[in-house]
């Protein structure tokens, strides 16, 4: 009976269509209509505390979305949008590098999720993995005197850039679509760092759990930026080794280290340019799910979420966007088989591929060569998403403002 009159109280703050719409993009996580919406006067009010949080959240503004999806919590809402709040509650400490809190939210998720949620297995990894961080400190960072920084390309067809880590150099991928950076074992022990046990794993680009161990660098430099308590995944050689490709993998930089930068863009020539004070135009094209930025394209009249990962070597659409193309694109598609790499190994699959890809991100047009359309679903927290776009989307040069939430092309 209190948890029917909690429900009635909480859902007459607001006309019922009016929350349903909400809750709808928010299911969809069609975040920039839901920030569109959101932005009206009728949008700021009691009612809507839940979706101002996830917006907040979502747009790089977490103290501002723990404030208000907290207020929500104690509004004791239905027991689905306490499980979604205390979710997005989860990914804003997280990305705030609190990674004790992160696992005690995680731990009230799992305490309201199903035990059949398709989700459960990767929310306990996750929980396991921050549990054995609690000690840690936020990553913090300063910058000094701009210096020259040059990315290489590497032999996956991504960029190397250099780091230095306990005053030892480095050239690591810059990979946007690493949850947490990333090292191997030999250089784990090159740099001198400790290795801590944990009972959690990574999966690959190829979905292979990989088991895992974890270290903190107490001292990372890139370019003019000091990073400090930068935590690492620490996997085996043979993880990270590309067989096909006869590549080893030594370091990754990933996600958290790149939006401490603020700002963080390589040219066509390899020109690294961190941080910066540049003011943006326009709305954002950007927005955060957990630790991955996702940016929107448009293709033929649609709006396309795609997951931004600059590990990868090329572009990659999910069966959404193939629902996009149209009629004559469809046609034109060839059946082929392609192998992808990451770590755990390599995979063959099964894909279809467009001769050339069309497309505008922010107003920029953007065109791809072939581009690979694959048949197999996402994970399932990624089904929204209509694929992911990679480096050769971006060699022309690209910036990430985590500012002004944009991923620019030049």
């Amino acid at each position: 009976m209190r948890l029917y009159t909690v429900l009635i109280c909480w859902a007459s703050l607001a006309p019922a269509g009016d929350l349903a719409h909400l809750r709808e993009l928010a299911e969809k996580k069609q975040m920039f209509e839901l920030r569109a919406v959101l932005a009206r006067p009728e949008g700021k009010n009691s009612s809507t505390l839940l979706y101002r949080g996830l917006v907040e959240s979502r747009f790089g503004h977490e103290e501002a979305a723990i404030k208000l999806l907290q207020k929500f919590l104690a509004t004791h809402p239905p027991r689905d949008l306490e499980q979604q709040a205390e979710e997005e509650l989860a990914s804003a400490q997280l990305r705030l590098g609190r990674y004790g809190e992160t696992a005690r939210v995680l731990a009230a998720v799992l305490r309201l999720m199903p035990k059949t949620d398709e989700n459960r297995a990767d929310t306990e990894n996750d929980q396991g993995l921050y549990e054995s961080l609690r000690d840690v400190p936020p990553e913090s960072i300063e910058f000094g005197e701009d210096r020259p920084v040059e990315g290489k390309i590497n032999g996956l067809g991504t960029w190397n850039v250099p780091v230095e880590v306990n005053g030892k150099q480095a050239d690591w991928i810059f990979d946007s679509g690493a949850n947490l950076s990333t090292i191997v074992e030999s250089e784990a022990a090159r740099l001198g760092l400790t290795l801590r046990e944990s009972r959690a794993y990574v999966k690959g680009s190829t979905e292979a759990k990989n088991a895992l161990r974890l270290a903190v660098a107490p001292d990372l430099r890139f370019g003019r930026a000091h990073l400090k308590n930068v935590v690492f995944l620490v996997l085996s050689d043979e993880s990270l080794y590309i067989g096909p490709l006869k590549y080893q993998i030594r370091g990754i930089l990933g996600f958290p280290v790149l939006r401490a930068l603020g700002q963080v863009g390589i040219s066509a020539k390899g020109e690294v340019r961190i941080g910066g004070n540049a003011s943006a135009v326009g709305d954002p094209n950007l927005f955060f799910d957990d630790l991955k930025p996702i940016v929107e394209i448009r293709h033929a009249g649609h709006r396309l979420p795609m997951f931004v990962d600059t590990g990868a070597n090329a572009s990659t659409g999910y069966p959404s966007f193939r629902d996009a193309l149209t009629n004559e694109e469809i046609a034109k598609l060839k059946k082929q088989q392609d192998q992808t790499g990451g770590a755990g190994g390599a995979i063959t699959r099964n894909i279809e591929t467009a001769e050339v890809m069309r497309f505008e991100m922010f107003t920029t047009p953007a065109e791809l060569k072939a581009f690979s359309l694959v048949s197999t679903k996402p994970p399932a927290k990624s089904r929204y998403l209509a694929g992911v776009i990679g480096m050769d989307a971006l060699f022309g040069g690209f910036t990430f403002d985590f500012i002004a939430m944009q991923l620019r092309l030049e």
